[in-house]
């Protein structure tokens, strides 16, 4: 008698089943956007993925007031005019009066942000909508010696809620793709992870930067907010503090790279870490397209924890779980590729590199 094994149905593999169908409509084209944020919303109910969850069941039945909008739902255009309002014959006495005018007016434009779900946008994506701005006022007709009532109105085009709709189906890509490939490949994931932080901390642990490291792991194993707004200010003293460690040099510019300093030179200063470091690799022999890619990561990494951090110390946003993971990883791979390329030693005083 041969056994067959039954395949056992974990939240893990059920979720990349979801996933995968939902990649496989995307990836054929026109899919229908609403059962794709359905569908993801259900995969990340059964990982018990609390923050892709939230957005997509924001995007399913719409914003509430006072939360931070997407950048793509924010001040759609319109063009803002006068319509007439007395039916089809006003209508037309208006289009034969613009016909015989001369005065040509500038056009107006109204903005609007859309709090609404994915069906009022699909709807509006069809036939456009048209919101009055609550003016109202008449019009003289010349032609015909008298006037008819208009009301000033903002018709948004139907493309602008199609291109939403594109930026959601784009997010909702990006989010499936991401949760495939950790659900997926995520043991191999994470031997790569393991690899840079082992060469992280086999070389920054001995040099006094343990309590970085320590506090940045506590983050990423936390639930609590607080631990991973400390995470995220840790990679950003992480890379403060090697730049005060690794460049020594006292002087304000660093003459080999280019910059907004002295000399058109690289400014150096105690405040410019992403630059110390930069210089550190140029220093080193770090060059050419190796350099400009780890310098340009720095830039990035640094730009990316700052704007969290603004908005977070602003109440306009949260640090997530995700943003500390993401800020994390950035930062191990850009120390790992230091360790692995240079001695780690420090620059006390810059030469000509040649």
């Amino acid at each position: 008698m041969i056994c067959y094994a039954e395949r056992v149905n974990t939240p893990q593999s059920e979720a990349t089943d979801f996933l995968r169908n939902v990649l496989s409509d995307l990836f054929g084209g026109s899919p229908n956007i609403k059962n794709v944020l359905r569908r993801c919303a259900h995969a990340y109910q059964i990982l018990g993925w609390s923050q892709q969850l939230a957005w997509l069941q924001n995007e399913l039945n719409g914003y509430s007031a006072g939360m931070d909008l997407p950048w793509y739902r924010k001040s759609v255009r319109g063009l803002t005019a006068w319509h007439p309002t007395g039916g089809l014959y006003a209508i037309l006495d208006s289009v034969v009066e613009d016909r015989h005018s001369t005065k040509k007016e500038p056009p107006q434009y109204g903005e609007m942000d859309v709090w609404v779900g994915i069906d009022w946008i699909l709807s509006a994506a069809q036939s456009g909508y048209v919101e009055s701005t609550g003016r109202k006022s008449s019009r003289y007709i010349s032609y015909r010696h008298e006037s008819i009532e208009t009301e000033e109105m903002t018709v948004y085009d139907k493309q602008v809620f199609q291109t939403i709709i594109t930026n959601i189906e784009n997010q909702a890509f990006a989010s499936a793709s991401n949760a495939y490939t950790i659900l997926t490949y995520g043991d191999a994931l994470q031997e790569v992870w393991q690899a840079y932080r082992t060469k992280v901390e086999e070389y920054l642990v001995p040099i006094g930067f343990g309590k970085h490291l320590d506090t940045i792991r506590n983050g990423l194993n936390s639930q609590n907010p607080q631990d991973w707004r400390a995470a995220m200010w840790s990679c950003r003293d992480m890379f403060h503090d090697l730049a005060t460690y690794l460049w020594q040099d006292k002087r304000d510019t660093y003459g080999y790279l280019p910059g907004k300093g002295n000399d058109c030179k690289l400014q150096v200063t105690k405040n410019d870490y992403v630059n110390r470091l930069g210089a550190y690799l140029h220093q080193k022999a770090i060059v050419g397209t190796t350099g400009t890619y780890l310098r340009a990561e720095m830039e990035r990494i640094y730009q990316s924890i700052k704007t969290l951090n603004a908005l977070d110390s602003k109440a306009h946003g949260e640090v997530t779980i995700f943003d500390v993971r993401s800020a994390a990883i950035g930062t191990y791979v850009i120390l790992g590729e230091m360790a692995t390329r240079t001695d780690m030693r420090p620059v006390t005083e810059y030469c000509n590199p040649q």
